[in-house]
């Protein structure tokens, strides 16, 4: 069931509009709730809130769907510098979790990416002769942040290779 603007947030975004709701359920969202800064938003409608506590019940939404798998979508647009840092933070923790647990992050902020991730794609498009784009996209370049030291490293982000990596996806971005 899609959230609505005539449903809270407990009662659409999170549980799905469930009726009865499973005390595990209830215990987990409210976990997620706290580590996101929302546990004080759960009676509140969506359109009460930001653009960037929406992208956090996202997130949640997500989690609650898969103990192993999470596919997002650009999670960090639309976060303040703070809640994206604890974004990151909480996407790291769910990670480490267990070992089985996939996180796909298809995002332009590269900052974020390289701070939460142990291998990132670079997806680009080649061009015909005349310089025009191909259909199509596919990985051009795969950077291992296990070899250059940076994966699951506490405060990555004061890392000389951390600014490294950024600087080289950044000049390698108008290329892909």
């Amino acid at each position: 069931m899609a959230p609505s603007s005539t449903r809270t947030l407990w009662k659409g975004a999170i549980s799905f509009g469930l009726v009865y709701i499973p005390v595990t359920l209830h215990s987990a969202t409210a976990e997620h709730r706290m580590k996101f800064n929302l546990l004080d938003k759960k009676d509140f409608y969506p359109k009460r809130l930001s653009g960037g506590q929406k992208q956090r019940i996202a997130i949640i939404r997500q989690l609650m769907c898969s103990d192993h798998f999470l596919l997002m979508d650009e999670p960090f647009s639309g976060l303040d510098p703070v809640m994206k840092d604890e974004c990151c933070e909480v996407i790291s923790e769910v990670a480490a979790l267990n070992e089985l647990t996939t996180i796909i992050v298809v995002t332009h902020d590269i900052a974020s990416s390289v701070q939460i991730a142990d291998t990132i794609w670079l997806i680009g498009r080649d061009r015909d002769a005349e310089g025009n784009i191909v259909p199509g996209a596919y990985v051009k370049e795969t950077l291992n942040l296990i070899e250059r030291g940076l994966a699951w490293q506490p405060e990555v982000t004061k890392l000389p290779a951390f600014a490294e990596t950024v600087r080289e996806i950044r000049e390698k971005f108008n290329t892909l």
